[in-house]
């Protein structure tokens, strides 16, 4: 093969690569409706505690997710981890409430990279339970609410940190 066109080649493929990586970045509607379910079975409504749907985990993840800040292992955990629980339980959403329950948490004891990524959504699910609403989680503060938690002043008035 002649230089130039090895340069070419190998830079196509670069391209292409790149590519392949922002295209795995996104979260797809397929993803967000489980990454919902998943939510709602490691944070179910108790009677002192909010659901992850009361206090928006999906809205807090995504919004997090996407700010450029983000982690992009974190990222490609969360995505990768989703689609890799899709095609291993294709009909998970076809499921009963308490079956979803069992699978995830029978998958939790069986498999290290989905104990990874379920130990992510628990982070996240957490911060966006005790985070300021500002951020997009703990939607009226009803995460505090429910631990009794007294707010700190002065509040965020800007997400991450940017100058007023």
């Amino acid at each position: 093969m002649k230089r130039r066109n090895f340069i070419k080649f190998s830079a196509l493929g670069i391209l292409l690569f790149q590519k392949e990586i922002l295209i795995a970045k996104k979260v797809t509607k397929d993803n967000a409706i489980v990454l919902q379910e998943v939510y709602e079975i490691l944070f179910p409504k108790t009677s002192t505690m909010p659901s992850s749907y009361e206090f928006n985990a999906l809205k807090f993840l995504l919004s997090t997710i996407n700010h450029k800040t983000f982690l992009d292992y974190d990222k490609n955990l969360i995505i990768n981890g989703t689609n890799s629980f899709i095609r291993s339980f294709p009909k998970f959403l076809d499921l009963s409430k308490n079956e979803k329950k069992e699978l995830v948490y029978s998958i939790v004891n069986d498999n290290d990279y989905a104990n990874t990524w379920l130990s992510k959504l628990v982070y996240f699910g957490i911060e966006a339970m005790l985070s300021d609403p500002i951020y997009g989680g703990n939607t009226n503060e009803i995460g505090w609410k429910s631990i009794d938690h007294k707010i700190g002043y002065p509040k965020a008035k800007r997400r991450y940190g940017k100058k007023l």
